[in-house]
Order: C-alpha cells, then structure tokens, then sequence
C-alpha cells in the first residue's frame, strides 16, 4: 500500500454486524484462533483496496490481531487477564535479589516525547491515545486522563502540566474514572481499553491518597468472568454506592468497592450507564448490542426497552436543561427522546459519520442547551439545532481551505467543562484538545506533558547520540534530535526505522504493510518513497547488514534484499510468508536466521539457501539474539505464556538448546539483545520491565534493569555504542525510555597494558603493539552496531594493520590475552 491509501483514512465503508471480532472477543464465546480466521475471510476484498474507508477498517483489525496474537495462552485463548498482575506481585515477591537490584541499580530516563512533535504540515502527529478524561467535582482545573498503555495521568493546572499515576501497577490501561464527589483523594478507575481492546483489564482499581497508592477492589477479575469494564459512575448523593458496566454484567457496590453484586447479566455486556439528571434513583444503561435499559429503583432491577436499536454499541448522552431528554447513537444511526427513554425517534446523522466498529464513539450535550450536540467519531461533528443539520467541526485530515480546524482524529471521550456551556474537552487518539464549541476558532491541544505514546519499534544511530527514531501506533514516524521530537512520516502507524550507521542523513522510515521512505540529507527536502515487494505483514521487520550498510533485508512476503540501499530489491526464497523476525550475524552476514508463525529458518550463506532450525518449543518466536563474535552461538525468546520457556540458547546454531529461562515471569515477552564486547550480556523485554542477564555475575540468573522505568510494556531495545554505552526502549504507552549500561568488560580482569595503538585517528593504516609477556591473543574490532570488521587470533607482538576499505567513523578494538582483556576506541577518518 502507497502513501496516497495511507494519508487519508477517513471512513470505513466496511462495518462489522454485531458478530465482528470485537464483539466476540468482549462476549468470551470464541478464542482468538476462531475470532482472526473469521475475520480475515469477512475482510479479506478490503486488503486489495486503495479506498480510504477500507484501509481503516484494516487498520482496527490488524492493531487488535498484532497486540493479543503475542498473548495467548497455552489453549490458544486470551486467558485470565489477572494472569500478569499477579504474576507480577509473585515473581517481586520470591525473588528478592531481583527487587534488590531494581530498587538500587542505575536509574532510566524518558526521553518522550512529551512536547506535540514539530511538523511541516497541518496534520501532524500526536502524543498518543486518551480513553477517558474525568474532571474532579470539587475543582474543575483538576483533570484526570486514562489511556489505553500509559496509565492514568493527573492535571491540577486546567491540562497545561501533567503527572502520572499508578506506574507501579503492571501494564496500567485505563477506560473511565470516578471521583468521590466527596473527597477527592478517592479515585476509582476502570482498568484496561474497552475502546481497542488491546489491553487487559484486571477490574476496578482504588486509590485514597490523590492516586499515588492503587489497590485492587472487590470487583478484580481474578473473581469473576469479566474481561473489559466500559464505565464506572458514583451515586451523587451516596459515595459508597459504584456502578459499573463489563462485557457480561452491572455491576453494583454500596460500600466503596469492596464488594460488588450483578444487578444485570448479558452476553456481550453494557456500556454506558447514567444517572437521570436531578432523580438518580431513576437510572439508564446501554449495551454493546444496540439495546436501551432503564431502572426506577437505583440499579436493583433493569427493564430493557422495546425500541429496535440499530446493532452495534449504543452510547447516550443528558443534559440539565431537560432532565427527560436523552440523544443515544451507534456507529450507523443517530437517536433522541424526550421522554426519558419511553419512546425515541431517529434523528438525520451525518453521511460520513464513522466510528470503526465502535472503536471511537462518544457524544456530549451542553448544559443549558439541548439543541448544541457534539457528536465524535473518527472526527467530530456539531449541530446546533438538536441533530436536524450537522458540521463536520472536529477534523482530522483538514487542510487549508477546508472549514473550521484540526484536531486529531479518533474521539473517545468529549466532556463540558463543569460549570460551562461553551468549553469542551476532547479525549483523542492524539491526545486531550480544549475549544469552544460554539465558536469556528481552532482548538488548543493541552496534550503536551502527557508521555503515553504507544510505540511498536525505534532506531538509534552510532552517528549522532541524542538521534532516535520510533514508530509509533496512529501517530506516525517521529525522530528525536536530542531537544526535540519532529514529524516524519505523516498520516500513518509507524513501525520499522533504521539509520545508515556510517551516515546519519540518510535513514528509511516506515509504515504498515511494508511502506518506506528514504531521505539522504537528513529530511532538508522531501524523502523518496520506496517501490517495495507486496504482501507484508501490519508490523514487519526491516533489518541492515552489519558491516555494509547499504544492504539492507526486508521481511515483505518473504526476505528481499536490497544493495542499494532499498532502491530496488531481490527475493532470498526464504521457505515461508509472513515474516516476523530477521537476524543477521555481526560475526558472518552470511549466516542469517528468521522466523514465520512457529517456524525458524536459517542461512549460511547469505539467502541461496534455507534450512528448517529444531525448536526446544513449539511457541512462537518472538526475537532472536546472536553473539557478537560466534555466529553458532544464539538466544531466542518466547512470546506468549509457558511456564519456564521463555529464553533459550544454542552453541551450535539451533542443533541443541539450553533452557536459560531461569525464574524470569511467565509474562509475555518481545525482544532480546547481546551486548556487543560483553563476554554474553544479555537484555530482555518484555510485557512489565526490560531485566538483563550477565553471566559474570555470582548468581547468573535474570535481573529487574534499573530503577524507574513505569510497569509497562516494552516492545523494543537498541543500544547506542558510544563514548557512554546506552540502552534505549520503545514502550507500547510511556514513549522511549534511556538508561547508561556499564563499559563492556569492566571487570577485575582489565589491563590496560595489554596494548596500545597508534596513530589514532588514522586513515585506516596504523599499528598495535603488544607487550613481550603476552602471547597468544584474540583480536576483534567491531564498528559502532556492533558488526564485527576484523577478527584474528595471532603470537605475533605486533600488527600492522591495514583498515582503510571500510567507512569512516568510531570503531572498537577487543584484545584478549590469558584472561585479561581491553578495549580501545578507533577513529578511522
């Protein structure tokens, strides 16, 4: 797919009945096996279309089927999704050497971004996606925010600064929040993302100091068969009395969220639940099949009303201005009553109203005025005369000359603001946006402060330190130069990134299905959009060759390589589609290994040639390590659940496999890395913190890295070979983190009169001299990603050495001599 499909994704002319996979994912009557095929043979004509309502309805789907085919279980299904949280508290619990080193080690930085990043265009990207925004009842310039991977996030200055909370708990999601209009250090919030559905939910959690401490309540689903929670509400004149809305039930608490009673089951569940403007124990509640129920007596009991509803999730909205008055909509059909709900009339809805299958749904009324509507789906739309005409006011893909303004697309949450008829505050998948709703004037985006971008991979460049760029789910490619965050590939999820190592303006951006964009000059003019093979996957691999890096592997349909730096490309025949993983070699380019579904290939010389690599598992492979200097020497990693199969390891190339899994957590896991010149470190990440193995260490098992890093999910790592060596990640929700790693081999064996080199800098020619005691060395030097350019073991006490075929840059050079061991810098100019 080109850029012109993936620029202006409006509207999905394709809409799931109410047996789509959404729906049967929140019903628990399907595993996810069922739940894709299905899917996939109901949208399959979609994929071969350059409509850009077809492209977003793809866009939903492969998202959902990206995050949870790297969850499952054992059975193939989506498993207790307390599974982590308590998973989590176990493994802090029994491994005291690993809380230790957590609380004690280096402490990790964030890096962002936290700023709107800096675009040429008037679409640009945001910071990331916002399920709910809650305003505290006792002081409106308090804003609470909830997002589906980065947490729930507090505001005390009407959104120009923000502070998160709860990142000690596990992969926090968040879809509503409740505030005792009582006491405003009592927060309820509804965990996981009932909006994507790419998150768990482990119920409803509790706070009572401001939302520093959280604590599960008694509706967790370790307890009952729940799976998404959609909205939790307080009685406003009884704070011990919750109500809230899951995928099989309302629920009900009168006191405060100890215990919890179905008051109403169903197949499918509810979604939004109200009380009656000035009568609460009148109340209303929806469901996610197009139904309408009300209550006379507080939510003991619940009548469902005879109107035909269109199907699919229903969502309604009140005012104060006519307490019997009531505006409900679905993804097709717009509705009003104005008898509290004993009778509804269909109301006219803008033709290019578009919620994704119910992905982005909300609608609020003002205050004083019945007639001013604002109604949000992939874009927001106005009617100032109760839904008779309607503007598209909230746009997404505007452009100059189009009416009113931009403000990210995806609405998930639109709220007055308490005590006004005018301001709005919209929750998007940008962000938090603020306007006056009865004027044309452009919004302002209050998203700046909110670190919640969900980020699937980065690349760093040995170039340039501060340089980084990450692809980022719905907010594109965003590169950041050390000050800044700046806008790359627009209108698109981003995905793969990579920099030409020996020359940091030119790197490739990339979106889903294998779309990719070259600059050479560092984005001074526009980058060339790259011709690529067809049929890949939504998130796929793009890897460099690690001496040469102008040759590049691409993991489309099959593995294609490129020479000439992704201009044209050659198909390596791998024996599989759909390719997940690529690893090269930094010792021997020629010998590659890659992964497809549960299969694992490999190739010793350089793709004529494949062969199928035994498996101590039959789980699917999430990524694959290989030591810096032995190319047979390789570690893979699970994703998914298997209790003590997580990592493995191989001193033969896959022939035998040792199990290293040690007593890491039976959580997924995503990525892992060999620390060039480490003598075997490795780093590990995973759904809950990145730990890191050393094999020098007393206890050679898995280790918490660092201190600081939120409980979230890390689906990437690169590390920066520098003067300081760094270890950057890319979160799915808190943005791209950094932390220092220690020197390679700083440990007692060091001598630092090993050897010496000279001259240095040099043009490629220079000398290294040995002192006589020493005899028999190993020498390696590696360039700055860790590819290894020379390697020789040799008596002599001296070598003159001629490097002056390879780039230009910073190399390293590893001497190792009788147990002891250097390393010394080399700059090649």
């Amino acid at each position: 797919m080109k850029k012109i499909t993936l620029l202006f994704l409006l509207f999905s002319s394709f809409i799931f009945s109410q047996n789509n996979w959404r729906f049967k994912m929140i019903s628990q009557e399907h595993n996810f096996k069922e739940i894709k095929e299905t899917a996939e043979i109901e949208i399959a004509k979609l994929y071969e279309s350059t409509d850009r309502k077809d492209i977003k309805t793809i866009k939903q789907f492969e998202r959902w089927n990206y995050f949870w085919a790297n969850r499952l279980d054992e059975s193939n299904t989506f498993g207790n999704p307390m599974r982590d949280y308590k998973t989590w508290k176990s493994y802090l619990r029994n491994n005291a050497k690993a809380k230790r080193d957590f609380d004690n080690e280096k402490n990790w930085i964030s890096l962002g971004p936290t700023q709107i990043p800096e675009s040429e265009t008037s679409f640009y990207a945001g910071l990331g996606r916002l399920n709910v925004l809650q305003f505290d009842p006792n002081n409106s310039n308090t804003i609470w925010v909830g997002s589906p991977g980065g947490g729930i996030w507090k505001s005390q200055d009407g959104g120009l600064s923000w502070t998160s909370k709860g990142d000690n708990v596990p992969n926090l999601g968040v879809s509503d929040i409740a505030i005792d209009p009582n006491n405003s250090n009592i927060i309820y919030a509804a965990t996981g993302d009932f909006d994507g559905s790419q998150n768990r939910s482990i119920g409803v959690i509790k706070s009572t100091d401001g939302g520093e401490n959280w604590n599960l309540t008694g509706l967790n689903f370790d307890i009952t068969q729940s799976f998404f929670i959609a909205h939790i509400i307080i009685d406003p004149n009884n704070s011990n009395i919750l109500f809230a809305t899951t995928n099989n039930a309302i629920y009900k608490s009168s006191d405060a969220g100890v215990s919890w009673a179905i008051k109403k089951s169903l197949s499918g569940g509810f979604n939004d639940i109200l009380f009656k403007k000035g009568e609460p124990t009148i109340m209303y509640a929806t469901s996610n099949s197009g139904d309408f129920y009300t209550s006379s007596n507080s939510g003991s009991s619940w009548t469902k009303a005879p109107y035909n509803f269109a199907s699919g999730r229903l969502d309604i909205s009140l005012t104060e201005d006519d307490s019997n008055f009531i505006f409900a909509i679905t993804s097709s059909t717009f509705y009003k009553s104005t008898n509290s709900g004993t009778t509804w009339t269909t109301v006219p809805h803008p033709a290019q109203f578009n919620s994704q299958g119910n992905y982005n749904q909300t609608l609020t009324i003002a205050p004083n005025n019945k007639n001013l509507i604002l109604v949000g789906g992939v874009n927001g739309y106005r009617t100032l005369n109760g839904g008779l005409t309607w503007q598209k006011y909230l746009d997404g893909y505007w452009q100059p000359g189009d009416p009113f303004f931009y403000v990210h697309s995806d609405h998930h949450d639109l709220k007055f603001l308490p005590g006004s008829n005018t301001t709005v505050f919209s929750a998007n998948d940008g962000g938090l946006h603020k306007g006056d709703v009865t004027q044309a004037n452009p919004w302002t985006d209050l998203s700046s402060g909110l670190t919640i971008t969900q980020y699937y991979k980065l690349a760093v460049t040995p170039q340039k330190e501060n340089y980084i760029l990450g692809g980022a789910q719905d907010n594109d490619i965003t590169q950041y130069d050390g000050n800044k965050w700046i806008n790359r590939n627009y209108g698109t999820d981003g995905v793969e990134a990579l920099w030409n190592y020996s020359n940091s303006n030119i790197a490739w951006t990339c979106s889903q299905f294998g779309y990719v964009e070259r600059t050479t000059n560092g984005w001074a003019t526009a980058p060339s959009v790259l011709n690529t093979p067809s049929g890949n996957s939504f998130v796929w691999p793009l890897e460099i060759h690690p001496t040469i890096p102008t040759i590049l592997f691409g993991g489309f349909s099959n593995i294609y390589k490129s020479t000439n730096s992704g201009t044209t490309w050659t198909n390596l025949g791998a024996p599989s589609t759909a390719i997940k993983v690529i690893t090269i070699a930094p010792s021997n380019p020629n010998i590659i290994y890659a992964t497809s579904n549960s299969a694992m290939y490999k190739t010793i010389n350089g793709g004529n040639n494949w062969t199928t690599v035994s498996q101590p598992s039959f789980n699917k492979i999430a990524s694959i390590a290989i030591s810096d200097i032995n190319p047979n020497e390789i570690y893979i990693v699970y994703e998914g659940y298997s209790s003590g199969q997580k990592v493995f390891k191989s001193t033969n190339g896959g022939t035998n496999w040792e199990n290293i899994s040690g007593t890491l957590p039976n959580i997924p896991m995503h990525k892992i890395l060999y620390q060039t010149a480490s003598d075997g470190i490795l780093f590990l990440a995973s759904d809950i913190q990145v730990f890191y193995k050393d094999p020098t260490d007393e206890v050679s098992d898995w280790k918490i890295l660092g201190n600081g890093l939120p409980n979230v999910i890390v689906n990437d790592m690169e590390i920066f070979y520098g003067e300081e060596p760094r270890l950057r990640v890319a979160t799915f929700g808190r943005g791209i983190w950094d932390i220092p790693l220690d020197k390679p081999l700083s440990t007692p064996q060091f001598d630092a009169k090993l050897f010496s080199v000279y001259p240095n800098p040099t043009n490629g020619k220079f000398h290294i001299l040995f002192p006589k005691k020493y005899k028999r060395k190993e020498i390696i030097i590696y360039n700055q990603i860790g590819g290894v350019v020379y390697h020789k073991t040799t008596n002599q006490m001296n070598l003159n050495m001629d490097l002056g075929n390879i780039a230009p840059g910073l190399y390293l050079i590893k001497i190792t001599s009788e147990g002891r061991h250097k390393i010394e810098k080399l700059m090649i100019q």
